[in-house]
């Protein structure tokens, strides 16, 4: 159940990383700190560490490094535990890139239940959370909702669709906190982690994606301003 239990490794997590509630924007990974070709440095696996450390990479471009997944009929999570109230922090933004969708993706069914990029936020219970995803669909039209197939305490929301902005950075910013209201009618609790999965395993195919500059945010402070492209 691949997409149901990133939260079982992060619930063994020796040390927890808190969020301070002194500023506006907090800096969650700009995977800096992290050498080239190598796994980045404080996340965790989900699943089978040897194939997570050849599917998610640093890469290095025009002296940004950024995480690269590439994931061969693979599905495999990787985590960051970060404890902070939704409410005080209600917005997450981020930037990727698809490079290679897997075709015939579509979230709504578990035979083909594979995104090129998806970025989990994990709340309220180790044993069985609450998860909003976010999604870039192979098919799906932007801004459908989806009810995971596998484990029905997940929601996802397709924020990109199909081939149209492939090979170019985006920059997203998502107001969890009111998604999570909306999808599951109630306030939430903690936020216990931050996830991401490129998968391919479901339409045994190959997915290729990029990862950079994930940000907390309150709800009133802008957004940072986007990197011009290379």
């Amino acid at each position: 159940m691949k997409v149901a239990l990133l939260f079982a490794v992060l619930s063994l997590l020796y040390a927890t990383d808190y969020v301070a509630s002194t500023n506006q924007v907090i800096p969650l990974e700009t995977f800096e700190r992290s050498e080239v070709l190598t796994f980045p440095h404080g996340w965790k696996v989900r699943g089978d560490e040897t194939a997570a450390r050849t599917i998610y990479r640093i890469q290095e471009e025009n002296g940004n490094r950024f995480l690269h997944a590439h994931a061969q009929s693979q599905g495999i999570q990787i985590g960051m535990e970060r404890t902070f109230q939704p409410k005080e922090f209600p917005r997450l933004c981020w930037r990727w890139r698809v490079t290679q969708l897997p075709p015939g993706g579509d979230e709504r069914h578990k035979e083909t239940n594979d995104s090129a990029a998806g970025i989990y936020v994990i709340f309220d219970s180790h044993l069985f959370p609450r998860i909003v995803k976010y999604v870039w669909s192979s098919t799906l039209p932007v801004g459908t909702r989806v009810q995971n197939p596998v484990y029905w305490r997940l929601k996802a929301i397709v924020l990109r669709s199909g081939p149209s902005d492939v090979g170019a950075w985006h920059q997203e910013t998502v107001n969890f906190y009111q998604d999570y209201k909306e999808l599951f009618g109630r306030e939430p609790e903690e936020v216990l982690a931050i996830g991401l999965l490129t998968s391919s395993d479901e339409t045994k195919s190959v997915a290729i994606a990029g990862y950079d500059d994930f940000t907390l945010l309150t709800s009133e402070a802008p957004p940072p301003a986007e990197r011009p492209p290379p």
